[in-house]
């Protein structure tokens, strides 16, 4: 159970940060922590609502929520939402114009995504059947100098997001998402490229197994 089941809703108010994911129990985030910035109410099954009040919001997570349908319009100042695998969500509302960052993948009845969304960096949305629409491809944020990333490397704009994930994943414990970052592609190849911590590896135990062969087939060869 989480503060919201366990806590009078008086001493909550003050609240900026408030993390109830995988309660079993909560139904709806009071309309009266209206000082929320953050929220993270992920893998609530009982969850239907959150309220239209909580309008300083700038990061929701409300992913894996079956029950919950809608994003409140009112929720202007979100720049980061999470809501992927809500089968129930059929609507990105279109005010949300401040969102750099928006995660949806594996909502079924979501249909298009609003254009408004101008100022979106990052977006994933795989796995939705029913989606038309999107906005323009989401730019690629600037990494000039970074020691990890070259951008003459192939699949270059891949490993961008897959990156991005695994840091979102040690901030909130996404084990699901970094689960799924694995098994990508642009992950394997930015790890195991010739020139990365993974090849690298891959050759040392490549040249230990053929210097261990080398003594016996000169042995035979004699």
């Amino acid at each position: 159970m989480c503060r919201i089941c366990t806590e009078p809703v008086e001493s909550l108010i003050g609240l900026t940060k408030l993390n109830c994911s995988q309660c079993p129990d909560v139904t709806a985030i009071p309309a009266q922590l209206v000082n929320l910035e953050v929220l993270m109410c992920r893998g609530c099954p009982r969850l239907v609502l959150i309220p239209d009040t909580l309008v300083r919001l700038t990061e929701l997570d409300c992913s894996e929520c079956p029950n919950l349908k809608v994003i409140p319009p009112e929720l202007v100042n979100l720049r980061e939402l999470d809501c992927w695998n809500c089968p129930n969500l059929a609507t990105i509302p279109a005010s949300l114009v401040k969102l750099n960052s928006l995660n949806c993948m594996e909502c079924p009845r979501l249909a298009f995504i609003p254009s408004t969304l101008r100022q979106l960096i990052l977006l994933f949305c795989d796995d939705c059947p029913l989606l038309t629409s999107i906005p323009d491809t989401p730019s690629i944020p600037c990494c000039d100098g970074c020691p990890w990333l070259s951008e003459n490397a192939h699949s270059y704009p891949n490993h961008i997001p897959s990156l991005l994930r695994i840091q979102r994943w040690f901030r909130h414990g996404r084990k699901q998402v970094f689960k799924r970052v694995l098994r990508t592609r642009a992950f394997n190849e930015f790890v195991f490229h010739p020139d990365r911590i993974g090849g690298k590896a891959v050759k040392r135990q490549l040249e230990a197994e053929l210097g261990q062969m080398r003594p016996a087939k000169q042995q035979r060869v004699g």
